[in-house]
Formats: C-alpha cells, structure tokens, sequence
C-alpha cells in the first residue's frame, strides 16, 4: 500500500502585485490530507493532438446489451440474500459467450468416472456436437438438476469432443443415460471462461427500484445472468428497462483522479453522456494549466482535447 498527501492552500486577494504572503485577503482555505491510504499511483504526461480523444483508463467490462435489453431481479431460491439478474427480453447482454451443445430434449447422457474426472457422453437421441457449437477447452459448463446432485454445479471443461466433454468432480458419480429433456438448455449449459468474473462489481444506477440502487459484488455469473448478494432486501421486479443503461460491471475502480491541461478538454467519467469541461486559466502559457481533480469511485476517465492546438496534459492516479 501507499500513501497519499493532499494539500489544498486557496487564497484570494487585491494585492496590486504578485506576491506569496498576500495582505489584501479576499478568502483562504486551507486543506492538509496526509497519509491518505492508496494503492496503484501512477502518472503520466502525454501531449494530444487537436480534436483528439484519449481514454486514461478503463476498468469497465463490456456486455452486448443495449436499450432494447430487459431484465428480472428475483430472490434466488433456497436463499435470504443472494439475488438473481437475468436476461428477460431484447438484445442478450452475453456476460460471458454462449455455447451451443446441439443437444435437445431427447438427448440422452451417461456419466462415467475416472479417479477425479467426470466425463458426460450423449449416448442416444440427438448427439451433442459440441466443436460445431464452439465449444473449447476451458470453457465452463454447468450441470442442471437432471442429474446426480453430486454432479450437478458449476466445472471447467478439461477435454471435449464433438460428442462428450471432461471435468474434474472429485464427489462426482457416474449415472444414466439421463434424457435432458424440456429444459435440456439449462442441463447442459456452456459458456465461454472470458467474460464478466465472479468479484467483478456491478453498479445498479437505473431502471431498477430505487431501493436497489448501489454497488454490488457479483457471486455467480453464467451467459444470461449474474448473482449478487444483499444484507438489505431488494424488491423483486420484472421487465427492467435498460432505457438509460440500468447497471454498469467493472473490475477496478480509480478513487482519486487528477488532472492539468493547457487547452481546453471535455473529460467523461463512467462513460456518461454528460461530460465535465476542463479550461486553462490562462491561455497560452503553461504556467497556469486548468485543474480537475474528483476523489470517487471512477470506473473509466477519458478526455477529449476541445482546442484547436495540441494540449500537454499530465494526469495522476491511484485505487
């Protein structure tokens, strides 16, 4: 860990000339932070070009969803505070990329063991055809309640072929064939490793009740939902419009920004439509650059020069 020291000394005054002990005092502030508690400092000085943009970090993580997405928070059952947010309608947020397992509902699985490793064969009706369905190694696969409550959870896939796949379940059992039948979807469930991570953060900041506003950390996560657990109960709500967006997911979050600039920069934190603007306060000299400063939980910061002239920027950051 480190540390930070903010000192923060404004004076304004009618002195007819510079000086650094001033008489004629309009105001003074003084403000002297030490030993703030910070992680990750870094800075950096970059020059940017006229009209040009420049993201200074990004911890957000990106989804597929749009304004058409709607989404349904329910109690997960079995559970007082974990809390489950699924895709309901419209363009799938794809929080992690789905596999097709070309399994239907007459398929039929055997699970066979061997020492640690599970391996699910289809073996009759309609066979899987997991490498056409993009399929990889690594990927996850979640195991619905079809089978063997020793088999079922979440596992990564080891090895696969077109027709079974392998996974490491020490208090596996093997069993079948098992027909998956109706929900065959949910029995054998595929998705990419990549994608949003269980400790990411999600951010609910509209579309939802009010009540659940605030910062979250997600549990579980699979291609069409994520889990998040809460002490305080959260109503339960159908079809929440992502008309403006409803959540934001990031990994890393920056808590102190600082910023000068020479020219003229519009700078956007958390990808919002509304930006802050950033002036020099004198123009062109270097001596008396415009400051921005935000001590907050910023999840993305990126900075667009609004001048006609190339603009010399130095910015600081830290967790």
């Amino acid at each position: 860990m480190s540390n930070l020291n903010l000192l923060v000394h404004l004076n304004a005054y009618e002195d007819s000339s510079d000086t650094n002990s001033p008489t004629l005092n309009n105001w003074k502030w003084h403000r002297d932070l030490q030993a703030i508690t910070i992680s990750e400092p870094a800075s950096m000085s970059v020059k940017l070009p006229a009209g040009q943009s420049l993201s200074l970090f990004s911890g957000t993580v990106s989804t597929s969803d749009d304004i058409t997405t709607t989404f349904d928070i329910n109690l997960k059952s079995g559970s007082s505070v974990a809390y489950i947010i699924k895709h309901a309608g419209g363009t799938a947020p794809l929080f992690k990329a789905p596999r097709v397992s070309g399994g239907d509902a007459t398929t039929e699985v055997t699970v066979t063991k061997n020492a640690k490793l599970l391996k699910f064969q289809s073996t009759g009706g309609t066979l899987f055809g997991l490498i056409a369905g993009g399929a990889i190694v690594g990927d996850e696969v979640r195991i619905g309640s079809q089978f063997n409550s020793n088999n079922q959870g979440k596992f990564k896939i080891l090895a696969l072929d077109a027709t079974s796949f392998t996974v490491e379940n020490e208090i596996g059992a093997a069993e079948g064939p098992i027909t998956l039948g109706a929900s065959f979807a949910e029995q054998i469930n595929i998705y990419s490793a990549a994608g949003v991570q269980v400790g990411d953060k999600v951010d609910l900041k509209a579309g939802f009740s009010s009540v659940s506003f605030g910062t979250y950390e997600i549990t579980d996560v699979s291609h069409d939902f994520i889990q998040i657990n809460s002490a305080e109960s959260l109503p339960e709500e159908l079809g929440v419009s992502n008309n403006p967006s409803a959540f934001l997911i990031y990994r890393d979050a920056k808590q102190f920004l600082y910023i000068e600039s020479d020219k003229k920069l519009s700078i956007t934190l958390n990808g919002s439509a509304t930006s802050n603007e950033l002036e020099p306060f004198k123009v062109g000299t270097a001596k008396k650059p415009g400051i921005f400063m935000s001590s907050a939980s910023i999840k993305s910061a990126s900075i667009e020069n609004k001048s006609q002239e190339t603009a010399t920027i130095f910015y600081a950051t830290a967790e």
